[in-house]
């Protein structure tokens, strides 16, 4: 599709097929996104393959906390690990029952196996692990590992140095 142009051939005539190369890939590359973003029925991960789902990871002064997007998951569905490091996370989401002979118009939601890892980023307490759910979230909260005492904030440095005079 790619010509070269010589510069001793005429301008006009050379703009003019750059351009209309142009517009074919624009064509193409119009069609394309068409596809991949129209509103019917996407294609399904493929089996084994599983999905991620959305995670933020944040930290307190104590913890270290994953709030994961799971609606749909049960408790009983869910492995949270801790190795050497890694917090890991697998599970599935069951499709619901009850629906057995459908026809997708639009399909956005993500069944079947999951998975995500993170390493963390300080050390934990890997006993401290605790899940909970709130509002179809599950948070996974860490307990931070402190070496001696906790860090000193700067209002503790200031009551400390209040208390020597």
């Amino acid at each position: 599709m790619s010509k070269s142009i010589n510069p001793k051939t005429n301008s006009e005539e050379a703009r003019q097929r750059l351009l209309k190369d142009f517009q074919n890939i624009s064509e193409e590359m119009e069609n394309l996104m068409q596809g991949f973003f129209s509103d019917k029925m996407r294609a399904a991960p493929s089996p084994g393959r599983g999905f991620s789902p959305p995670m933020d990871v944040f930290e307190t002064e104590d913890e270290i906390i994953c709030l994961l997007d799971l609606v749909g998951v049960g408790l009983q569905d869910l492995e949270v690990h801790i190795e050497a490091g890694t917090l890991r996370i697998n599970g599935v989401r069951r499709e619901l029952p009850g629906f057995e002979r459908r026809h997708y118009h639009k399909m956005e939601l993500d069944f079947g196996a999951f998975g995500r890892s993170l390493t963390i980023p300080e050390p934990v307490e890997a006993q401290s692990l605790k899940i909970e759910t709130l509002r179809g979230y599950y948070l996974v909260r860490l307990r931070k590992v402190f070496s001696g005492l906790k860090p000193a904030t700067a209002q503790d440095a200031a009551d400390e140095v209040d208390t020597r005079r």
